[in-house]
């Protein structure tokens, strides 16, 4: 088996525990260099189609797809989020105000709402493209990559927050936090991190009791857009 180091983790990268969740969106994505025209005509489309093709596009990170969709504004919007959206956003709701219409979708994995506001058709450039000009978010929690995902798990089950634990880990995961602890305590500290078959494993040691702990976060679910990502969990 081909395991792949995570470069840039050493033993002095300490887990501040106690500290609240630090929610830093991803990098943005680069440019598009793929020409709009390339793409199924967007003039003409309805609002609700519109903003369909823009979650799609965005959801499977297709840059080239969402740079056309959206206004510079809205993909950045976007792209702070996390560079690809997941595939569990559900339209719920469209309205109508002065020219715009609004196209909330649900993430029903992780429980937020994205609003996406499209000019009506007779606004729009010539093209139609960039017709999407403003993203938000509601109650949606920021996307992280494997090491971040784990350590934002070790910190809640540090601090005994149930609800996070849960959000984080997979119920077999958070069984297995708790079986070690309700609560597990502000010291420890990451010492390693390995990528090996769609999985990232992250080992931390306490500094107090000298014990190990690894959570293995998966790949797939992170990419998917899913909750509970951290499905195993090692103690010694």
């Amino acid at each position: 088996m081909m395991i792949r180091r995570i470069i840039g983790l050493g033993s002095t990268t300490a887990l501040a525990v106690t500290a609240p969740l630090l929610l830093t969106g991803a990098a943005p994505a680069n440019a598009a260099t793929t020409s709009c025209s390339q793409l199924q005509s967007a003039k003409n489309l309805s609002a609700v189609t519109y903003a369909d093709r823009l979650v799609r596009a965005w959801g499977r990170a297709d840059t080239a797809a969402t740079n056309c969709y959206a206004s510079t504004a809205a993909a950045r919007t976007l792209y702070a989020q996390t560079t690809r959206g997941g595939i569990h956003w559900r339209r719920v709701s469209t309205e109508g105000a002065a020219g715009t219409i609004y196209v909330t979708y649900h993430d029903d994995a992780r429980g937020g709402n994205l609003t996406i506001g499209i000019q009506n058709v007779g606004l729009r450039s010539a093209s139609g493209w960039h017709a999407a000009y403003t993203a938000k978010f509601v109650g949606e929690p920021k996307a992280w990559n494997a090491v971040q995902w784990s350590d934002n798990l070790v910190r809640a089950w540090g601090r005994g927050d149930a609800k996070w634990t849960a959000y984080y880990a997979t119920p077999r995961a958070v069984q297995q936090l708790h079986a070690i602890a309700a609560k597990g305590g502000a010291h420890w500290r990451r010492i390693s991190a390995e990528g090996a078959a769609g999985t990232t494993f992250t080992t931390y040691k306490n500094d107090v009791t000298g014990r190990m702990l690894r959570i293995g976060i998966s790949h797939v679910a992170l990419s998917d857009g899913d909750a509970h990502a951290a499905y195993t969990v090692e103690y010694w």
